[in-house]
């Protein structure tokens, strides 16, 4: 008796370890299903051939006891587009996967697209199919395939690049010298990681009001719309001469125009929105360049930069930084006839920057402007300005300092004037440029500055 007291907790003790956690015992009741965290998978539109980013799908038991799948697969099999990751295994099928009470895990989900000669978007869908303790659950797969002209590393002569399919960068694309190349209205151009347009010849942007072209980074998820430093953008190179970019939305770039074309016919923007450059929106080295009805903001260095000399006007322009995550260390405007942090200066230098608006949200800046030298070749006339250093020389020839522009939705990347904007009506009247941004006519008497005509609600 003695020792059978002794040995009753070792009894006891083992009896525990031999128990199988709750957690772990598998059942086989019916209405022990599963859950997810979607009925639908959903993929933004993906160019055929190049494979979708990575979509993950949680399951989930919120049983007290383990569950086992006997299947999970997908229901086009080894036919189906997408493509299935299972516990680090890549496979259309997998079988018995148990799953403890109150456990998850993860299925990763890609999908890459076989080219078709469709030219718009076209639907690509599949399901999941869960089998568990007799019953059949599904999670539906979609997908919209874009077919696409696709621009490897290369040197290109004269061309057209046409609006029937977007065309995607994956590298540099260098346009050679003497050649043109012409990008159709309503045309869609996409920048891969490492993708720089590069122009030693001739670049023509034919954009309408109603059929803008668009640059933009190659990522179409909602949440990279608006992240920078996506691609390079587009580089005008030394042998370049003669561009004409027109009603052009250039996004998501390092930079988004950049400009090194000394003493060769000028580049003009006009009609144009550059957005979201991790550096400079439009920067400019001893060159030529008009820039008329466009709108920049939100970048990490300059809105607009001409450096080292140069012939630079600016009508009708608003270049500003508002709800910008960059941080930005430098004002939005600045022309100078030297290039920082090199042995170039005391160039030429000509300005006209007319019919503006320069200004910010920031409230440790007050300078957004820096023309230097500030002189007889430069004209600063009817703009609102975000300047203290300048308070005193740029107070006349129609000028306003220092007072908000009252943009109705400047959170929303809109930057139209609202009614009591200080802006309206404040610019001088150009025949050259009866249109603004976007086609609208402008007043003829009492226009606005900046970009954006104001509409009369």
């Amino acid at each position: 008796m003695k020792y059978a007291l002794a040995l009753l907790p070792l009894l006891l003790l083992l009896s525990l370890f031999s128990c199988e956690p709750k957690d772990e015992v598998i059942t086989t009741d019916p209405a022990a299903v599963l859950e997810f965290s979607a009925d639908t998978v959903l993929f933004d539109t993906v160019f055929v051939s190049r494979g979708s980013i990575t979509r993950r799908l949680k399951v989930y038991n919120r049983n007290s006891k383990a569950v086992r799948i006997r299947e999970v697969a997908l229901s086009g099999a080894g036919a189906s587009p997408y493509q299935l990751t299972i516990n680090g295994v890549q496979s259309p099928l997998a079988n018995n996967v148990e799953l403890r009470g109150g456990d998850s895990l993860y299925v990763l989900v890609k999908v890459n697209i076989n080219p078709t000669d469709e030219s718009l978007p076209f639907l690509v869908s599949d399901s999941i199919l869960f089998q568990t303790n007799g019953q059949q659950q599904a999670v539906q797969l979609v997908a919209y395939g874009q077919n696409a002209y696709f621009h490897r590393k290369g040197v290109i002569g004269t061309t057209v690049w046409e609006n029937d399919k977007p065309h995607v960068l994956l590298d540099s694309v260098l346009v050679q010298e003497g050649a043109v190349l012409t990008v159709r209205e309503g045309s869609h151009v996409y920048g891969n990681n490492k993708a720089v347009l590069l122009i030693n010849g001739q670049l023509r942007v034919e954009g309408t009001p109603e059929a803008r072209v668009t640059f933009s980074g190659y990522r179409r998820e909602k949440a990279y719309q608006a992240a920078p430093g996506q691609w390079e953008g587009i580089r005008v190179l030394t042998k370049s001469g003669g561009n004409i970019i027109r009603y052009a939305d250039i996004r998501n770039t390092v930079y988004g125009l950049r400009i090194g074309n000394p003493g060769k016919a000028g580049t003009l923007v006009e009609g144009c929105v550059v957005a979201d450059a991790y550096r400079d929106g439009i920067v400019a080295f001893t060159s030529e360049v008009q820039v008329r009805n466009t709108l920049i903001y939100n970048c990490g260095q300059y809105g607009f930069g001409g450096l080292g000399g140069g012939n630079y006007e600016v009508l009708y322009s608003t270049i500003v930084s508002y709800n910008n995550r960059l941080v930005r260390e430098t004002p939005l405007f600045v022309v100078t006839d030297f290039i920082p942090g090199t042995e170039i200066e005391n160039q030429p230098l000509t300005l006209r920057l007319s019919n503006s608006i320069v200004y910010s949200d920031r409230f440790n800046s007050e300078d957004e402007v820096l023309v230097s030298p500030l002189g007889a070749t430069t004209e600063i006339s009817y703009n609102l300005l975000r300047t203290l250093a300048y308070k005193d020389e740029l107070k006349e020839n129609g000028n306003k300092l220092n007072a908000a522009p009252k943009f109705k939705a400047p959170d929303k990347a809109d930057f139209s004037l609202d009614t009591l904007s200080p802006a309206s009506s404040a610019a001088q009247y150009l025949p050259s440029l009866p249109l603004d941004l976007k086609g609208k006519s402008r007043s003829t008497t009492k226009p606005d500055a900046g970009a954006i005509e104001r509409v009369i609600d």
